[in-house]
């Protein structure tokens, strides 16, 4: 197996890991993953699932670590992906009401009148987020497993 680390840095934590062979994240063109070898390149990362497959060395079924990401960019290397965000959090993190209260807050904010361009891209991106990270704990959480 040709080994794929993940490097994942956020203002609060770094995770690195060397035992995978597949970086899968959510970009702007949608779901894209990252094997060995790539062209180096540089993503734009949106809210969503960032997934990292370690194959079994036994030839038995794969393991994937599993982490919400929010906004950021990921750098591919030929043999390693640097994620950069301002927040990953594990499925066991997201606290479902806690999100939901935040998608409400976020919904009433944009329905506010005379809101300034700014403050509408703001809330846009509030909204965007809270719905990725309920999507993402509805998939994942009931699945913990997977990590």
């Amino acid at each position: 197996m040709n080994a794929m680390a993940l490097t994942l840095l956020t203002p609060i934590r770094t995770l690195h890991f060397e035992d995978g062979d597949l970086v899968v994240l959510m970009t702007k063109q949608g779901s894209e993953g990252f094997l060995y070898n790539h062209v180096p390149t540089l993503v734009e990362v949106v809210p969503g699932a960032l997934r990292y497959r370690v194959p079994d060395p036994f030839g038995g079924e794969d393991t994937w670590r599993i982490f919400f990401v929010s906004v950021g960019y990921a750098e591919i290397q030929c043999d390693h992906v640097t994620v950069v965000v301002n927040a990953a959090e594990l499925p066991g993190e997201i606290d479902e009401k806690r999100a939901m209260s935040a998608l409400k807050r976020a919904e009433d904010r944009l329905k506010r009148p005379n809101l300034t361009k700014l403050e509408q891209e703001h809330a846009e991106h509030r909204v965007r987020r809270a719905k990725a990270r309920l999507a993402f704990h509805r998939r994942y959480c009931s699945n913990e497993t997977a990590q």
